[in-house]
């Protein structure tokens, strides 16, 4: 795996994270020298679904880590006319990409429920911990920008420490490196694959998820692993 310009002061630092990140034998990377996309902030009123506003009423049972397909979000991308400014370190830049991290969620067991009025007719919406300490300020670069060649994107680094991380950590880089832990453990495949077919390789190549219920995201196609309170592997539920 090449490793293109890694600045000489963040290599010794940045090295591991980036060359183990992408996942994939084609995949490269290089750690931005600043962010490019200045306006990452993330503000609860921007969502689109009426119900993700903010939940704080439904406690965290367990956690769930969202791994998306890149190359496949990016074709969704350009099939939409342009890379939006958002995605643009992901998909319009040198940087290559296989399995990166959505998010890693804190889910509860019975979460609540809320009608979805911003789609006609309304949809029904599971409410996990989500937004719980309101509106946060904007990370400073330096939080991010290690990070970036595992969730690559400022406002998603950014949005999934507001809405998710925040609820369980204390520090948006407790959270990151929680992430990064999680996903340094897992061999992931070079390629997408089917629902079963993705299973099947998941567990043949990761002794910790054999006997374990897997999620999946038909419309994304992202795979999800659910982990105890301790992050510890458990089954999602189904």
């Amino acid at each position: 795996m090449k490793i293109r310009s890694v600045l000489p002061a963040l290599a010794a630092v940045f090295l591991s994270l980036s060359a183990t990140a992408a996942h994939a034998a084609d995949a490269s990377c290089a750690i931005p020298r600043n962010v490019s996309y200045y306006d990452y902030d993330v503000k609860p009123s921007d969502e689109k679904n009426t119900c993700y506003k903010q939940s704080t009423n439904v406690p965290t049972d367990y956690f769930m880590l969202a791994l998306s397909w890149s190359p496949g979000f990016c074709d969704s991308q350009r099939r939409r006319g342009a890379v939006s400014k958002k995605a643009a370190f992901q998909c319009a830049e040198s940087n290559q990409f296989g399995w990166i991290v959505h998010g890693l969620w804190a889910q509860s067991n019975n979460p609540a429920t809320c009608e979805d009025i911003s789609v006609t007719p309304p949809r029904k919406t599971d409410m996990h911990p989500r937004y719980c300490k309101g509106n946060l300020p904007k990370l400073a670069p330096s939080d991010i920008l290690p990070y970036m060649c595992m969730q690559p994107g400022e406002a998603l680094l950014q949005g999934e420490w507001e809405k998710h991380g925040a609820c369980d950590f204390d520090t948006a880089k407790e959270y990151f490196e929680k992430e990064r832990e999680l996903f340094q453990a897992l061999k992931l495949p070079d390629s997408t694959m089917p629902k079963n077919e993705l299973f099947q390789w998941m567990k043949q190549h990761n002794p910790q998820l054999k006997g374990r219920w897997l999620g999946y995201e038909k419309h994304s196609g992202e795979l999800r692993i659910c982990y105890s309170k301790d992050f510890k592997v458990i089954d999602c539920q189904k």
